[in-house]
């Protein structure tokens, strides 16, 4: 009989403590950390590199810290994830796909440049060919060199981070313009919020880009945005939409909507395509104005390019 009483208490002990363990079971991908070092510190976040010379990444770490306590409250979690800084010699042995230095993010890792990114060379390159007068709030803001990883790294990190309090749950949008726009709008909330002095640094280039027009975009619906994303579109291409969603996150931030980022980050994850069918225009319209809000939806439906 007691061992009997023994033996049902384990299957009882290992029922309740299985489903905990499976939730403490690290999300990360570690297959792409091989070859790289781990840095101590005190961060809640694991950091590793591919050179352990990192003296310009001390301000992109404090930054991830400080939005990573901004959006562990918004969502009520606290997320696991690892931040890597990896040279643009070796971006294709461990980042998920090109350009070098190009923020991203994926399987709870962060993926930062090392050194200057390839794209930020690339666009000071095209505009340094531009009259003096059109670079002014450039240089005022980015340097007289004007240094573009300022907001490519040290912005558009905080960006990255943001996608992963959805990818925890789900990779699949409905729209992979809603993921950005949520990115972008966390971004945005979290450096108005709490990190203002970077304020400047996120907001001037895109208004640049903005107030250059669509020149550079051949392509300029959501359709094409949807079809097309990171890999089919040119990098001004693919930059001059995610200025538009800047465009947008930034009014609807602005608006005092900030609790609206609760509700976009639960509707991506209970609409992910890996627990529900794709909806319609017309389907995803009526549901986000009901679940999320009219802001939203009028992206959708206001699109300015059909």
């Amino acid at each position: 009989m007691r061992k009997l009483i023994l033996s049902n208490l384990v299957i009882i002990l290992t029922c309740c403590l299985t489903p905990q363990l499976k939730a403490q079971e690290s999300w990360i991908d570690t297959s792409i950390h091989k070859g790289l070092t781990e840095l101590e510190s005190d961060y809640p976040f694991k950091i590793l590199v591919s050179n352990d010379s990192i003296k310009t990444t001390s301000e992109t770490l404090k930054n991830l810290n400080k939005a990573k306590l901004y959006f562990d409250e918004i969502f009520q979690t606290n997320l696991d994830f690892a931040v890597l800084f990896i040279e643009n010699r070796v971006w294709n042995e461990h980042a998920y796909f090109p350009p070098p230095g190009l923020p991203q993010a994926g399987k709870g890792n962060v993926i930062l440049g090392l050194d200057k990114s390839t794209i930020s060379m690339e666009v000071e390159k095209t505009i340094s060919q531009l009259p003096e007068h059109y670079l002014t709030s450039l240089k005022t803001v980015y340097g007289e060199n004007i240094d573009l990883d300022l907001f490519y790294r040290e912005t558009l990190s905080i960006h990255e981070l943001a996608h992963l309090y959805h990818f925890k749950e789900g990779t699949q949008p409905q729209r992979k313009w809603l993921q950005e726009l949520f990115a972008t709008m966390s971004m945005y909330s979290f450096i108005k919020e709490k990190s203002n002095s970077s304020y400047q640094l996120m907001h001037t280039y895109p208004e640049f880009i903005i107030q250059s027009g669509d020149r550079m975009a051949e392509f300029k619906t959501l359709k094409d945005f949807e079809e097309k994303y990171v890999q089919k579109l040119t990098p001004q291409n693919y930059e001059w939409f995610q200025m538009q969603f800047y465009q947008n996150a930034k009014a609807i931030i602005d608006s005092n909507k900030s609790d609206i980022l609760i509700r976009l980050q639960k509707f991506l994850i209970n609409t992910d395509l890996g627990k529900t069918k794709i909806l319609t225009d017309s389907e995803l319209a009526t549901r986000l104005e009901k679940e999320v809000g009219k802001e939203v939806t009028a992206i959708l439906t206001n699109w300015e390019y059909k």
